[in-house]
């Protein structure tokens, strides 16, 4: 076991003599991983029952098919890893990284019993994991424990989540069209810009859970208590002046500062606001408080955003271009393909003064933010490295 690691990390290194290793199909039951570095080890329909992987980087490994029963992934780093079809009654990934990982059709369940109705099982555990862009398509994870979990862009279409503790969870611009989520615990959750289409929330608990822009086309609500769920933007999130503000402004983007007025919105409180795909290039927004708002695919070009609070904020496919986010707070903002290149300063008149201004990010708060698929290397991002911890950018 210790020789065949041992070449596999001289075959990450890119030795000559290592060889990767395979441990597929092979029993390992109650084995002792801790710490270990499995980085793309294969251990497709091994039986793992029991195994402890605590703080284990499992990065890009191949568990599909595997007996995962009872493990212990706590803290553990599963980066782009393959559970595919994996058994997991009981397995705890509590604190784990499982970015884009897949789980597609893993199950938590036990086998069925001889009298063919499914025997109890100790739930799967993910409470505090963070599951951004993850697979989880008919997944069966009844019961399962996902408070505080943050499922940010994971594909959750046609999984079963019957009865699962969710409270806390974000499930923000995810997908679950034909989920069963009856019964499940969503007190808090966060799911706004979700596609929940067609599913089932029979019995669920959406004491407090925010909606705002999520789609919930043939969703069956009769039986949900949703006196307290935020379903739509709060009604003074965008008052009529705002409303107003924000038309002269398109007016003033389209008509190159002809007709119209730049938005001045400074230090306004658009917390929850709905501003999908609004046109906002130019926009004075500094001290703006956007926590929790709807950006997703608006443009934000030459914006200025320093200062704002945009926590939680959905600024995925967001056009920031030459945006001004200096000392701005961006944590755990879901920025997925957004767009932060240098944008052309242009005149009044709408000529190109051949001057460049870059996407400023110095002083910003990127911690828990969503990178993927953002190129930062055209950005300003002086004074910001010591307060990145834990951004979410593709490896």
């Amino acid at each position: 076991m210790l020789r065949k690691l041992a070449s596999h990390r001289r075959w990450l290194d890119g030795a000559d003599d290592g060889v990767p290793a395979s441990f597929a199909l092979s029993n390992l039951f109650g084995f002792d991983f801790t710490g270990a570095d499995l980085r793309e080890v294969d251990f497709a329909g091994a039986s793992l029952q029991g195994a402890r992987f605590v703080g284990a980087d499992l990065t890009r490994a191949i568990l599909s098919g595997a007996d995962l029963s009872g493990v212990s992934f706590a803290n553990a780093t599963l980066f782009e890893a393959d559970l595919t079809g994996a058994r997991l009654v009981g397995a705890v990934f509590e604190g784990a990284d499982l970015r884009s990982v897949s789980l597609r059709g893993a199950s938590g369940l036990p086998a069925e019993s001889s009298a063919g109705s499914p025997a109890r099982g100790d739930p799967v555990i993910f409470a505090g994991a963070r599951m951004h862009s993850a697979n989880l398509t008919g997944a069966r994870l009844e019961s399962a424990v996902m408070a505080q979990t943050d499922l940010t862009g994971a594909n959750l279409e046609r999984a079963s989540l019957r009865r699962a503790s969710m409270s806390g969870a974000v499930l923000r611009n995810a997908i679950l069209i034909d989920a069963d989520l009856s019964h499940a615990d969503l007190t808090d959750s966060l799911a706004t810009g979700a596609d929940l289409s067609g599913a089932q929330l029979e019995g669920a608990t959406v004491e407090r859970a925010n909606f705002v822009g999520a789609r919930l086309r043939d969703v069956d609500l009769s039986r949900v208590d949703t006196s307290l769920a935020r379903l739509t933007p709060p009604t003074d999130a965008v008052t009529t002046e705002v409303q107003r503000t924000l038309v002269d402004h398109d007016r003033w983007v389209r008509s190159d500062g002809k007709r119209g007025s730049r938005a001045s919105l400074d230090g306004v409180d658009l917390a929850d606001a709905d501003l999908r795909g609004l046109n906002l290039s130019g926009a004075d927004l500094r001290g703006a408080v956007l926590r929790r708002a709807l950006l997703t695919d608006a443009l934000l070009v030459l914006a200025d955003l320093s200062g704002a609070d945009l926590t939680l904020a959905s600024l995925a496919r967001c056009n920031l271009s030459g945006a001004n986010l200096a000392g701005a707070n961006l944590s755990r903002a879901d920025l997925t393909d957004a767009i932060m290149t240098a944008a052309s300063i242009l005149t009044h008149s709408g000529e190109d003064t051949g001057r460049r201004q870059r996407t400023r990010l110095g002083g910003a708060v990127l911690t828990g933010a969503v990178l993927n698929g953002v190129d930062l290397d055209d950005t300003s991002l002086t004074d910001t490295a010591t307060q990145a911890t834990g951004t979410d950018q593709a490896h």
